[in-house]
């Protein structure tokens, strides 16, 4: 497979991970370039290997370090400074109750179930054991609990 066609099928499912791990859609965007331009930057060793996947880690990468200078610079700025962007209204129900979560829980349910990875690839993508993704999993979705846009991602049941 050639680049142009990876990017192709890839890019559209990259930045709806990404947006729904930072709730941003410029962010998630941004993020989900970045690690395209990472990957052909690579192409040659990644071509052969498993490219989807490194190129989610390298996107969920990106969008830690962004939240991570977001974080850092609100210390610092003495006004409020939101890291979210703009929301579809039917968004909203969803939306809210993943900002409800700690980033590694959410990380974790966008990647298990939006995402379409199993435990073992959320593990990977996050750099994490496979019992902490089960961990986060378990965690979220106690939380999201009875949650009625939770329960609208079907998947998550």
């Amino acid at each position: 497979m050639d680049f142009d066609d990876f990017y192709r099928e890839q890019r559209e499912g990259l930045v709806r991970l990404c947006f729904l791990a930072t709730l941003d859609r410029e962010a998630a965007a941004d993020a989900a370039q970045e690690a395209m331009l990472r990957a052909f930057a690579n192409w040659e060793t990644l071509r052969d290997q498993m490219p989807v996947g490194w190129v989610r880690r390298v996107a969920l990468n990106v969008c830690r370090s962004r939240w991570r200078r977001a974080q850092r610079e609100l210390r610092f700025l003495p006004r409020l400074y939101s890291v979210s962007g703009q929301v579809d209204p039917s968004d909203v129900d969803l939306l809210g109750a993943l900002r409800r979560l700690p980033r590694r829980q959410r990380e974790a349910l966008v990647l298990r179930y939006w995402g379409g990875l199993s435990v073992e690839e959320c593990a990977t993508t996050m750099a994490v054991s496979v019992g902490a993704v089960n961990q986060h999993l378990v965690r979220g979705r106690a939380a999201l609990e009875g949650d009625t846009a939770f329960v609208l991602a079907e998947g998550l049941a």
